[in-house]
C-alpha cells in the first residue's frame, strides 16, 4: 500500500479528528478555568441594587453548603473568583427588598468563567 492511503483512510482521519477536538476542548478550558463568577442583582422593577448579599453555595447529596459570599456594587453588579465548584447554587437578599429564588448554575467544567445572563430578582 502507498503511504498516502494509509494516511487518508478513514480510521486515521477519524481519529485525528478525535484528537483535534480533545486539544481544542482542552485549550477552550485552559483559557477559561479562572472560576470567574459574575451577575446582577435587581429589584422586582429592574432597578439595581446596591449592597445585596449573594451567597455562593455548592449542593451535596443531603444539603446547600456555602462557600462564600459578596455584596453587590452601587450597578448591583456581584464577582466570586476561584470558586473550585462543578455546580453551584447562588441566592440573594437584602433587608427592606426581600430575596431572591435560590438558582442552581451547572458550569461544564470546574472553575469555569461564567457571568449569568439574567438576573437575581429580589421579591418581597
Amino acid at each position: 500500500m502507498k503511504p498516502s492511503v494509509l494516511l487518508l483512510n478513514r480510521f486515521t482521519l477519524t481519529f485525528a479528528a478525535i484528537g483535534l477536538v480533545a486539544l481544542a476542548w482542552n485549550l477552550y478550558v485552559a483559557a477559561n478555568d479562572d472560576g470567574h463568577l459574575s451577575g446582577r442583582v435587581v429589584a422586582a422593577d429592574g432597578a439595581p441594587v446596591a449592597g445585596a448579599t449573594v451567597v455562593l453555595s455548592r449542593k451535596t447529596v443531603t444539603a446547600v453548603e456555602r462557600v462564600a459570599d459578596t455584596v453587590t456594587d452601587s450597578a448591583g453588579r456581584f464577582a466570586f473568583e476561584h470558586h473550585g465548584q462543578y455546580a453551584v447554587v447562588l441566592g440573594a437578599r437584602k433587608s427592606g427588598i426581600g430575596s431572591a429564588p435560590r438558582r442552581t448554575v451547572r458550569l461544564w467544567f470546574r472553575d469555569q468563567n461564567r457571568d449569568l445572563a439574567e438576573p437575581l430578582v429580589l421579591s418581597p
